[in-house]
């Protein structure tokens, strides 16, 4: 799974832009469900709490119509790459200590698997503007060509997401 490039001009934008229609829709639907099955059928002693967890969960429930529905339109292409990156970052990071083993062993799927974890995690975390684990990110990659190194092993096996069930 190579990485393909990313405006992040446009993916910054288009991000700000889906978190503050999401917050908006929920809010307001939310509300406004709430205050109209209050109005329909609530109780006037003030005991309604039911009555907005249920304009909760209609606006969720709506939001995840509206998701499917829009969820490949090219406005979101970049967010849902991005997600879909980070989904694959937890993926192996959950595996993490099973693949560090295996790499420090001398395996070439696990060096392949963990050298693209930090390259999708630079790519990330730059997007992100997150400098801080960046250093971090790049004494892990060191460690890796040291055992590339050792083991000699010039190139890794392309990532795919089928190689985490072996570990």
């Amino acid at each position: 799974m190579p990485l393909k490039p990313v405006d992040k001009t446009r993916y910054g934008k288009h991000l700000k832009i889906t978190f503050f229609a999401i917050c908006t829709y929920l809010l307001i639907t939310a509300l406004g469900v709430s205050t109209l099955l209050i109005a329909l059928v609530g109780s006037e002693d003030g005991g309604n709490f039911w009555l907005n967890v249920a304009g909760v969960i209609i606006a969720v429930c709506g939001f995840a119509l509206l998701y499917q529905k829009f969820n490949n339109h090219p406005f979101f292409s970049e967010i849902m790459y991005v997600r879909g990156l980070k989904a694959q970052m937890n993926a192996i990071y959950r595996k993490q200590r099973a693949i560090k083993e295996a790499a420090e062993q001398g395996d070439p799927v696990a060096m392949g698997i963990l050298d693209f974890s930090y390259s999708a995690s630079h790519f990330v975390y730059s997007l992100d503007d997150n400098t801080i684990t960046l250093e971090d990110l790049a004494k892990s990659k060191r460690e890796l060509q040291e055992w590339a190194d050792q083991y000699q092993i010039t190139q890794y096996p392309e990532y795919d997401a089928a190689l985490l069930k072996n570990y």
